[in-house]
């Protein structure tokens, strides 16, 4: 007689054996609550659920803990190299604005790690944007030079302003007072909104600008003598030519002595005869 607790062939053993370790089929449409289903299966969910959770972690944890860099920042002025207090920095992506404080310092935490764009404003100087290049982690500390251009502030502060740069341009300031040839001075210069060297030589007076279709560059000419080129100085040093499309936001000044009449002694030579033109440019030695 055959042992039937040993039967394969689905037999009523089997079946029962079966059944024991499979959960109750549940009807559609009834609610399960874990505490109602077999130990193992109610086992089996929760390790599922553990499972997901971990799953979960690994993906978000890397991205959350991505935000970690830290950047400090100097705002100065690019010429002087003075704090600047009150401006207002923007960083993207980042937290909201942050205004420096009376050193010109500031300090943003928990920025996500790549390219930051760095975005300062005030009242006087030229909007500064700068990339700063951020790791996944630590402190970053960067110096940002504004330059000055006096828009929109009191008379009185650009004036003492020059004041203060007196020394350097000292003797573009006197020859200025003294009034032989015509001066262009930064404030000037800012104020007429020129984008070049070439745009504010236009504006002066004897002062012509011809320009070279073939090569597409330009030069400037005196009026009194349109057959030769003027000669330049740049910084109290003679040069043989200078590019009229430098960008005007690097001048300090400019003097234009269009004949041997108003050429003054410091500048005479064998070519004075058509013209001077002396270029001061602004030092940038904190950028």
């Amino acid at each position: 007689m055959r042992n039937r607790g040993y039967l394969s062939d689905g037999g009523p053993e089997t079946r029962s054996v079966r059944s024991s370790l499979e959960a109750p089929p549940v009807p559609e449409g009834i609610a399960v609550i874990p505490g109602a289903l077999p130990k193992h299966t109610a086992r089996a969910g929760m390790l599922t659920g553990a499972l997901l959770a971990a799953l979960l972690a690994v993906a978000i944890g890397p991205e959350r803990g991505a935000a970690q860099a830290t950047l400090r920042g100097r705002v100065i002025d690019s010429e002087t190299g003075h704090p600047l207090p009150e401006a207002v920095v923007r960083i993207r992506p980042g937290p909201p604005p942050i205004t420096t404080d009376t050193l010109g310092r500031f300090e943003a935490r928990g920025l996500p790690a790549g390219d930051a764009e760095v975005t300062i404003q005030l009242l006087g100087y030229a909007t500064g944007v700068s990339k700063v290049r951020l790791p996944p982690s630590g402190e970053v500390d960067w110096v940002f030079a504004l330059d000055f251009t006096g828009h929109r502030l009191p008379e009185l502060v650009v004036t003492a302003r020059a004041d203060q740069l007196m020394p350097r341009y000292s003797d573009f300031e006197r020859r200025r007072r003294r009034g032989l040839g015509a001066f262009l001075r930064w404030d000037e210069l800012n104020e007429g909104a020129y984008s070049s060297v070439g745009d504010a030589l236009r504006t002066v007076r004897g002062v012509r600008i011809e320009c070279n279709q073939q090569t597409f560059e330009c030069f400037a000419v005196m009026a009194r003598s349109p057959q030769c080129h003027p000669n330049w100085w740049i910084d109290g040093v003679e040069v043989r030519s200078f590019h009229e499309n430098t960008p005007i936001r690097d001048i300090y000044g400019i003097e234009i002595y269009r004949g041997p009449g108003e050429i003054p002694g410091e500048f005479t030579g064998s070519r004075a005869a058509c013209g001077v033109i002396v270029m001061w440019t602004k030092s940038h030695p904190f950028r």
